[in-house]
């Protein structure tokens, strides 16, 4: 078998995500409407500086098991970017971990001027009430990877 043909065909993108929250709730999403399953694992790869955000913020809103999420950081991280990480990332999703009120709110608002609908939950039905969740406390309904 041709791994490059491999790889090309196992490659897709996920393109309404306007956040971090998103990005990995949208994927996990993607990965459901592409396989027709969820995923076992979870790796994100991103600046080594965002991986408490993913992992003790992101993975956690999800109660996606911390045992099944690994996070690799590539690239460099300016203090400046470690200092921005804290006040304008962690610090709010701490205390909104959906991004639905406030400065996160805002923020996604501002990256879709447009106004483009995500088609989501459409394809992964089972995270409908996460999708719809807004609170400053965890999501507590079924998930399709509770235990």
């Amino acid at each position: 078998q041709d791994s490059h043909i491999a790889v090309k065909d196992r490659v897709h993108t996920e393109e309404f995500a306007r956040d971090s929250f998103q990005n990995l709730l949208f994927s996990v999403c993607r990965f459901r409407q592409l396989t027709l399953s969820y995923p076992a694992r979870i790796t994100v790869v991103s600046l080594p500086f965002k991986e408490n955000r993913f992992r003790d913020l992101h993975r956690k809103a999800l109660r996606y098991p911390v045992d099944r999420f690994s996070f690799v950081g590539v690239g460099d991280s300016t203090p400046e970017a470690v200092t921005g990480e804290q006040r304008n990332s962690v610090v709010p999703f701490t205390s909104d971990p959906y991004g639905c009120h406030g400065s996160l709110e805002a923020k996604r608002r501002g990256r879709n001027p447009w106004n483009v609908a995500t088609p989501y939950p459409k394809g992964c039905e089972e995270l409908a009430g996460l999708f719809e969740y807004c609170s400053d406390g965890f999501y507590q309904g079924p998930l399709p990877w509770d235990a």
